[in-house]
């Protein structure tokens, strides 16, 4: 396990190559103990598949044990394979859940009308809009590319008011109510993103270009984000304007009211924005279009999850085989000492299943392990953002199957030509 150690050495590095070197010993170092692991599990496993084959199960774990050279191999490619698809549905699940959390806490308006950084909206028809029955608030929202120390970060101006109001932003270091009174008084607030990539913390100051000239703000706090991994610079749009003199509006988020007003407001927004040719979407329709980005994004990471399962299956087929190779004239043996041909090919499956159980138990823990260093190290350097642990089982589960399957489909042909041994044979050759 040195590989191991030298990899937690490396990991508190800085840099994304260091992360990536570091996870990589820390991988290699615990699927090069497999053979070790195999030894120590080889009790429970033996009590397994006695239990679940009787003798046939007896011998099956016992050739695991005097196998290690193919077995430990086989065992450690499986157990690579489905660690990373555990890792891999950890991440994104994780991803996914924290993806859901954000949106929960800070895209919170009823409807949302305009496409954010496309286009723009008018003031006069945000003024329409306010006098609307049913319309609670309004917060209109600009977001603006910009460089900031030669860097690209992103401007987000809003109505701090408004989202004080209704929007539950998460803020690194707690805290909320504050932030934002902080913000409608002038300073702004940054993402994490932003603090991670250029050192900036909360209670700090930043310089910011404007029309006229550099100006100095304050930061009141830095909140989760994931609308870029560049960093953003939120600030009240008052304050935008002061700096930059743009009045733009990219998108309208509208609050409605309870009750029947609320209701008939949606379709006296809808009919305005539609006459103007503004794209109108609903708070659930905007959440499963970010949803459908993410999915879409992730798609290339499943197709590689299926494709490490399968190489690792036509591992475990090789190693099995190459087995039956080499004790053929065993299985002549135990054939004339009286076994049976179904027995001699329940050893085979067994021996298969024993191989998938062990490397579904150790991928169990090695996946965790990788989940860990995907959302802790690789992600927070790639990304500079936090991305919650929220292990699923969904992932342990998928995992298990897929270790059952094919380990079974693994053992077939090589359980086939157990079957069609024939003692006779064997006997003369001896």
């Amino acid at each position: 396990l040195a590989a191991a150690g030298l990899g937690l050495i490396v990991l508190p590095d800085s840099g994304v190559a260091a992360g990536i070197a570091g996870s990589f010993a820390v991988l290699l170092g615990l699927t090069l103990g497999t053979g070790e692991a195999l030894v120590v599990l080889g009790p429970a496993l033996e009590a397994v598949l006695a239990r679940a084959g009787g003798l046939p199960g007896r011998l099956a774990a016992g050739f695991i044990r005097r196998s290690l050279g193919r077995t430990a191999v086989a065992t450690a490619a499986f157990t690579v394979a489905l660690a990373m698809s555990i890792g891999l549905g950890t991440l994104i699940g994780s991803f996914r859940r924290s993806l859901d959390e954000w949106m929960a806490a800070q895209i919170t308006a009823d409807l949302y009308i305009g496409r954010a950084a496309e286009g723009a909206i008018p003031e006069s028809f945000v003024d329409g809009l306010r006098g609307l029955p049913g319309v609670a608030a309004l917060d209109c929202y600009r977001y603006v590319p910009m460089l900031f120390r030669g860097q690209p970060a992103h401007i987000q101006a809003v109505d701090a008011a408004v989202l004080q109001r209704f929007a539950h932003y998460r803020w690194l270091g707690g805290g909320g109510e504050e932030h934002w009174d902080e913000v409608r008084r002038g300073a702004v607030a940054v993402s994490e993103s932003f603090a991670r990539r250029f050192g900036v913390r909360a209670g700090g100051r930043i310089e910011l270009a404007g029309r006229e000239g550099p100006r100095a703000f304050a930061v009141a706090g830095v909140f989760h984000d994931y609308t870029s991994e560049h960093g953003v610079v939120l600030m009240d749009r008052a304050v935008y304007f002061e700096l930059a003199g743009d009045r733009t509006v990219n998108t309208v988020g509208v609050f409605l009211g309870p009750g029947p007003a609320g209701d008939a407001a949606v379709q006296e927004v809808e009919r305005r924005a539609a006459a103007e040719g503004y794209p109108v979407q609903r708070r659930a329709q905007l959440h499963r279009a970010i949803r459908a980005v993410f999915d879409a994004t992730f798609a290339v990471t499943r197709s590689l999850r299926l494709l490490a399962v399968v190489t690792a299956f036509f591992g475990v087929a090789g190693a099995l085989l190459t087995l039956f190779t080499e004790r053929r004239r065993e299985f002549g043996i135990f054939r004339a000492l009286g076994f049976s041909s179904g027995q001699a090919v329940g050893v085979t499956f067994l021996e298969g299943i024993g191989l998938g159980a062990a490397s579904f138990a150790l991928s169990a823990v090695v996946g965790t392990v990788v989940a860990a260093l995907l959302i802790r190290v690789i992600n927070l350097r790639s990304f500079h953002w936090t991305v919650f642990f929220h292990p699923a089982w969904e992932s342990y589960a998928l995992a298990a199957a897929v270790a059952v399957g094919a380990s079974l489909g693994a053992a077939a042909y090589p359980a086939w030509l157990v079957h069609r041994t024939y003692p006779q044979i064997q006997l003369r050759e001896e």
